[in-house]
């Protein structure tokens, strides 16, 4: 794709992160940009300020003069008004998703799938390749601290994006370097159960470019039973004895609650210690995705004292263990988890940072056929926290089924009380969500926002900080 065969692209759904990622490459090239999202939010302000004209809301229905190109979100239907007039008009449309894939045809990609830890690997990834002198574009399905951005536009082949697996979106790319961060069950909207998605990153690897190198996690059971179709396989891991891992592993607490601490380790293989790392973002899973960072970056070339250099900078992203500020004494941290597997990792880091403070949680449940598929392992997820709150389900547009109305955030605060001697409460609403946990701070709590809704803003009125992002992965 020449991007420059465009002049004026109209976008659906322009607040979502991976369109807003999109208009900022075209404005940075120069090309005109418009759309429409359903809300005002600091994404849509941002595109505005760049130059883009958005509108939001349902105004604005009707397709401006002189488009050529239409892209939309996924959570947009094919009978949204936008669309149908793009049709009628022989104007070309693309889903997000399908559009990256196009602009990525002549690159050198590197892309980062998995359930867990994609954005955090992929943001790593594009810090070393940075780092190394490579001038890499890199997409990310969050807003990456060190560049204030989703998004870092490069002048060089080399794109490192981020490979969503929701609705098997990342069969769009047909990268040089893949890496499967784990696989777990989730999506289960889309995917009949784990063998199927286990099925359709089989898939992913069998168009990936000849001669390709796949990083696989040699920790996760499904990964394991992958197949490389032909493509060269590096493994990496956590400790262990075989692949790329990381060995000598310490941790030290922040001076202060609020303040970083350390993760520090040797990354090794079979025959090289590569060196020593120290990162300033906690847990077991994020050592994970640093060293599946660092074999993917090796893979491309990357010299092994900028990978470390990189790792020692990297700041983290929004939303993932993000120390956001204080309240009362107390320490807010904003994270994205919303998965099973993502809240036992941070609150595993939590509690490895902080092990003599009281873990205060809110969590806000994504989607509810997430949360009914995955009910009991939701339920055993909190087990290293003190007390939670549990908000009602955050409804996802687009993806919601009438059948999975029986399920409520009530549901799950009984069954955490049946299991466990954990504190939990419900709200209703975030509004309720937030008065209940003002009431509970006490001073010196480790207080944890948590899931992929608009539960952050939470964590920003607590902390009167503003969110640097939007909503959602469209």
């Amino acid at each position: 794709m020449r991007l420059t065969q465009y002049r004026h692209v109209y976008l659906v759904g322009a607040g979502g992160i991976s369109v807003s990622a999109i208009a900022k490459l075209l404005l940075h090239h120069r090309i005109k940009v418009s759309g429409q999202d359903a809300a005002k939010s600091d994404i849509t302000d941002e595109l505005a300020a760049l130059g883009a004209r958005i509108t939001t809301g349902e105004a604005g229905t009707v397709l401006p003069d002189g488009v050529d190109l239409l892209v939309y979100s996924e959570a947009v239907p094919a009978d949204d008004e936008r669309r149908m007039l793009a049709r009628l008009r022989g104007i070309p449309e693309f889903a997000a998703a399908a559009w990256w894939g196009e602009f990525s045809r002549n690159k050198k990609v590197i892309a980062i799938s998995g359930t867990n830890g994609k954005s955090t690997t992929t943001a790593m990834v594009g810090l070393m390749l940075a780092k190394a002198g490579y001038d890499p574009t890199v997409v990310v399905g969050t807003r990456v601290l060190s560049w204030d951005s989703n998004i870092r536009i490069g002048a060089s082949d080399w794109l490192v994006l981020e490979a969503d697996e929701y609705a098997a979106k990342m069969l769009h790319y047909k990268p040089l370097i893949a890496v499967i961060t784990n696989i777990a069950p989730d999506h289960l909207d889309y995917y009949k159960d784990l063998d199927d998605i286990a099925s359709h990153f089989q898939q992913w690897i069998r168009g990936m470019r000849t001669h390709g190198t796949l990083v696989l996690n040699r920790d996760d059971p499904a990964s394991r039973k992958l197949s490389a179709e032909g493509h060269a396989v590096r493994w990496f891991g956590v400790a262990g004895s075989s692949g790329v891992r990381a060995a000598g592993i310490t941790q030290t607490s922040g001076e202060h609650l609020g303040r970083a601490g350390n993760l520090n380790f040797n990354i090794v293989d079979s025959a090289d210690d590569w060196g020593y790392v120290k990162m300033h973002v906690p847990g077991e899973h994020n050592i994970a995705n640093a060293v599946a960072a660092a074999v993917a970056a090796d893979s491309a070339g990357v010299p092994r004292k900028k990978i470390r250099e990189a790792l020692a900078e990297f700041k983290g992203t929004w939303r993932r263990f993000e120390l956001v500020g204080g309240y009362t004494g107390a320490l807010v941290v904003s994270d994205y988890g919303h998965h099973p597997d993502g809240i036992r990792a941070t609150l595993k880091a939590a509690r490895d940072w902080y092990p003599f403070h009281r873990i205060l949680v809110l969590f806000q449940p994504h989607h509810r056929n997430r949360t009914k598929k995955l009910f009991d392992e939701f339920v055993a997820s909190f087990g290293r926290a003190d007390e939670v709150i549990i908000s009602e389900i955050y409804d996802v547009s687009g993806r919601e089924d009438s059948r999975d109305r029986d399920v409520s955030s009530k549901d799950l605060v009984e069954a955490v009380k049946r299991s466990s001697k954990i504190k939990a409460s419900y709200a209703p609403d975030l509004a309720e969500a937030e008065r209940t946990l003002r009431e509970k701070i006490k001073s010196e709590d480790v207080v944890i926002i948590m899931g992929a809704g608009d539960v952050d803003r939470v964590a920003r009125n607590l902390t009167k900080t503003p969110s640097p992002s939007g909503r959602g992965k469209g």
